[in-house]
């Protein structure tokens, strides 16, 4: 009998306001799903799907492993269509699947959306999923480079995930051995972390312990998007292990989402927070004591010299801070903290033909700015964190690092192709 030996670990990130990604690891059956839509109907959508997968969890024996998940899967698409008819302000809500269920003989898998499964064997990291994306169809057709994924405007536009309507997963048989680990995970993950950095981590140590740090170099990355993994190894017993299941993210009921005070997006929610008041128990009456007078100037010399500090304090914390944010279109490096009337703008970064970061106060140079940039590192911004002026030059040259191609001009006797970068914004950039 195969059987996975788990872990499972999810996180809202540091620029959403909720988490949408909903998983499930157990003893026969892990799945991942990661919700989309508004009015809070993606995490909705996740939940739907998990909650019909996650009753196979348990000894299939001799059913197929593959009808089993595509019937189930599609239980849980129809849920998300009789929501919608009851919800209609839901409508285009939705989610991605994948999930594998072991048997006794192996290993299935049902897949659909951009959430991914990878299994790592001898040290070697390898896909077992294939996206459904608008642009690994290009990557399919030949038309773009797997290398420029990563920088395309339109990477995360999907061309299927459960809606509500009709559609055909991916349903496979898997060649897994014992030994072997595997991992499912949202794009909240493979968006910001490298293939080589997870396949260096999930080499080592246990299953939580995996899990635990893929999900921490997410955060470190900048934590754009929510993000979820189940870490899995394959096992092979004629005992059925007894071990409770775990569920995370939307399905998580206890999870708290605790925003990060060192990022924009975290320091607005916190805003809205009404602080709690303590209101210390009535003291006991006691006799007056003498020198009365004499103790209140000493307190109140104290609290002067304590208030004193505190700003003395408070002033260099503001002085020393600086964090990279977009003023208007220019990406621009502020001293202070981003609070009104409690920063200003320290410099304006410049970008060249070559993707290199100049600090020209002169303006004579190319102004670095938000339409240089492909939209998911734009929406990144948001979410990056306060620190030294070190840290922000480094934020803005891993910006530089994401930035569009140089536009490419065309004699009046060429004739433009549709993969041309010749769309400022969208596919290229201009330099002035």
């Amino acid at each position: 009998m195969y059987t996975f030996n788990y872990a499972a670990r999810s996180d809202v990130g540091l620029v959403r306001g909720n988490n949408e990604d909903s998983a499930y690891a157990g003893t026969h059956l892990i799945a991942l799903a990661d919700g989309m839509g508004g009015h809070a109907a993606g995490e909705v959508a996740s939940q739907l799907m998990i909650k019909h997968i996650m009753v196979l969890d348990k000894n299939p024996g001799d059913n197929d492993l593959l009808a089993l998940l595509g019937a189930v899967a599609a239980d849980g698409n129809e849920s998300i269509h009789r929501h919608i008819a009851g919800h209609p302000e839901t409508d285009g809500m939705g989610t991605t699947l994948t999930a594998l269920l072991a048997g006794p003989e192996g290993v299935g898998m049902v897949h659909l959306g951009d959430s991914r499964g990878f299994m790592l064997r001898d040290g070697k990291l390898s896909q077992i999923t294939h996206d459904d994306t608008y642009v690994q169809s290009l990557v399919d057709a030949g038309q773009l480079a797997p290398e420029e994924v990563s920088t395309h405007p339109d990477r995360s536009k999907l061309l299927k995930a459960y809606c509500g309507i009709p559609v055909e997963p991916l349903l496979k048989d898997l060649d897994l051995r014992e030994g072997d680990r595997v991992l499912l995970c949202s794009d909240g993950l493979t968006d910001p972390v490298t293939a080589s950095t997870i396949e260096t981590t999930l080499s080592q140590g246990t299953p939580q312990e995996a899990a635990d740090t893929l999900v921490e170099l997410a955060l470190r990355s900048g934590g754009p998007d929510n993000v979820t993994v189940v870490v899995a190894d394959i096992a092979i017993t004629d005992d059925e292990p007894e071990r409770s299941p775990l569920v995370v993210g939307a399905l998580d009921t206890e999870a708290t989402y605790n925003p990060n005070p060192n990022t924009a997006a975290g320091r607005a929610a916190l805003a809205g927070r009404a602080q709690p008041e303590v209101i210390p128990p009535a003291a006991e009456a006691q006799p007056e004591p003498k020198k009365r007078h004499a103790t209140g100037w000493i307190i109140a010399l104290v609290a002067v010299l304590v208030v004193a500090l505190g700003g003395f304090v408070g002033w260099r914390a503001v002085t020393n801070n600086y964090y990279v944010a977009a003023d208007g279109e220019a990406i621009t490096i502020y001293n202070g903290v981003n609070i009104a009337g409690l920063s200003h703008v320290h410099q304006r970064p410049c970008l060249d033909e070559s993707g290199n970061i100049s600090l020209d106060d002169t303006g004579s140079c190319h102004q670095f700015t938000l339409s240089d940039l492909p939209e998911d590192a734009r929406t990144s911004i948001a979410g990056l964190p306060d620190g030294s002026y070190d840290d922000a030059l480094g934020q803005v040259r891993r910006l530089a690092d994401s930035a569009l191609p140089v536009c490419v001009t065309r004699t009046n006797q060429d004739k433009a192709g549709d993969g041309d970068l010749a769309t400022p914004g969208v596919n290229c950039r201009e330099v002035k």
